[in-house]
């Protein structure tokens, strides 16, 4: 499912219509050119923040890193995207670990594998976000139509969108968490 698609969708629930247009003519080399409408760039912005959200609140992605530590300790802010930590291995075994000050405290330094939860970086119209393509492309609409509304001050239009959104994210609960492939670091 492609950002541009749900940029789309979006603009015609919106009444987007001029921003609707100019989306429809848009290809990765007139990209920059498109992003200068300063509403159709709203758009792309309000998008990543809408699936950071849906991933934070509602579905789990969750990835593995290899690290290594330093004085026993890893910042998290080195780990992608980070939301929450589901669990840290050492050799196939479940290690000890303390969260404090933003770092992650071990027993002892050496090389882990942190499993995580996180959310897809959104930099471009035309990225596809793989990992929720098994879902419906409502809720990702909705959570845009919302963040859109209540950033223009259409409050109206917001709490109708925002109820939508709601309602079709909390069915996603039930769905099982999504993994992505297994990345190093070095």
């Amino acid at each position: 499912m492609k950002i541009i698609d749900i940029m789309k969708h979006s603009a015609e629930l919106l009444g987007l219509t001029q921003e609707r247009e100019i989306l429809n003519t848009a290809t990765e080399e007139n990209e920059a050119e498109i992003l200068q409408n300063e509403e159709i760039c709203r758009m792309l912005n309000l998008s990543a923040l809408s699936i950071q959200e849906l991933c934070s609140n509602y579905i789990s992605i969750y990835i593995e890193e290899e690290v290594e530590t330093e004085d026993k300790k890893y910042p998290l802010n080195k780990l992608k995207n980070y939301i929450r930590m589901l669990n840290i291995k050492q050799d196939n075994d479940l290690v000890k670990f303390k969260i404090v000050n933003r770092n992650i405290i071990f027993e002892q330094d050496g090389k882990y594998t942190i499993k995580f939860a996180s959310y897809p970086d959104i930099t471009s119209m035309f990225d596809t976000v793989e990992v929720l393509n098994n879902l419906s492309p409502d809720v990702l609409v909705m959570g845009l139509c919302s963040y859109y509304a209540i950033s223009r001050g259409m409050f109206k239009e917001f709490e109708t969108f925002h109820d939508k959104y709601i309602e079709k994210a909390n069915a996603l609960k039930d769905l099982k968490m999504f993994e992505l492939p297994f990345r190093r670091w070095e």
